[in-house]
């Protein structure tokens, strides 16, 4: 039998895409103290197939080998009929790539902290959260009209634009898109500054952003998150001198809760020594972080 809960769970993945059993307790079954609960109704779930389960097949021996979750087609097609809404059908269904699996987790961990400090407060509203394969124009009928945040923005010299997530942040009447570079130090720091920033400049040259959200800003901010302090400044060095360098903010993981995220000075730039908040206190309009102020330009424009 379908319970209220075992709707959320579902909802749950169809939000985050990809989901492990306590971060599933923690966003359905908080009073489940010892899992019981939630393993039987993902088992459950899983044997009637409105969600999908992964076992993982690469796994350090310092990290958990338990199975990972993500949706299923029966289960996006019962929220569509539940909740009276077609956006669901274009939830990503496919089978999470293995070797990517803790990374998505990391990501899944940034989303779920960025929701709970937005629930904390009503001062700061988030107008979407897009992950990696989701479709961003769902209203598109036509198949092959629809695009993701993956963009193609020169073919020769071939040059692209991959963020992990992209999400709008508001406050009153004015709006700015963020994008999410989840760092887990699997590649090198020379390496992720020389193949990321071109893409992210150009994309801030053209707006073309702006195909993503609709927002006030004229361009946006890359946040990365990274497991340490250390790799964290390593990044920041690396990145100082590159094409948009101004556009990225950094923060080591630990910063990245739900009390400090949004309001807390945890977010580093490449060039200035101490960290600001993403949103700027006393709340007034334009506040939400953005680039490095030009000096001739007021001391509380956008950052």
């Amino acid at each position: 039998m379908m319970t209220e809960r075992d709707i959320l769970v579902i909802l749950a993945l169809a939000r985050y895409y990809v989901l492990n059993r306590q971060q599933i307790q923690r966003l359905v079954f908080p009073q489940d103290e010892n899992g019981r609960v939630t393993r039987r109704r993902l088992q459950s779930l899983v044997s009637e197939k409105f969600i999908n389960r992964q076992t993982l097949q690469f796994c350090h021996p310092s990290q958990s080998p338990a199975p990972v979750y993500f949706p299923a087609r029966k289960g996006v097609e019962l929220l569509a009929e539940h909740f009276g809404d077609e956006h669901f059908l274009t939830t990503p269904t496919q089978s999470p790539v293995p070797h990517h699996t803790f990374h998505w987790l990391a990501v899944s961990d940034t989303h779920i902290t960025f929701d709970e400090a937005i629930k904390r407060q009503s001062l700061v509203t988030m107008g979407g959260w897009l992950n990696e394969w989701d479709i961003v124009n769902k209203d598109e009928s036509i198949p092959e009209k629809r695009f993701r945040l993956y963009t193609l923005i020169r073919e020769s010299p071939r040059l692209v634009c991959a963020p992990d997530s992209a999400f709008l942040l508001s406050v009153a009447d004015h709006s700015k898109i963020f994008y999410l570079e989840q760092d887990r130090a699997t590649s090198g720091v020379a390496q992720i500054a020389a193949s990321k920033t071109p893409g992210y400049a150009m994309l801030s040259q053209a707006f073309l952003h702006r195909r993503h959200f609709e927002s006030t800003a004229d361009t946006f901010s890359v946040l990365m998150v990274t497991p340490s302090e250390r790799r964290r400044d390593a990044l920041r060095k690396a990145i100082k001198d590159k094409p948009g360098a101004e556009l990225w903010r950094f923060a080591h993981v630990a910063d990245v809760t739900p009390e400090k995220v949004l309001f807390e000075p945890v977010w580093f730039s490449c060039k200035k020594e101490e960290p600001d908040p993403l949103v700027k206190q006393p709340l007034e309009l334009n506040v939400i972080a953005a680039t490095e102020t030009p000096q001739s330009e007021s001391e509380h424009a956008p950052q």
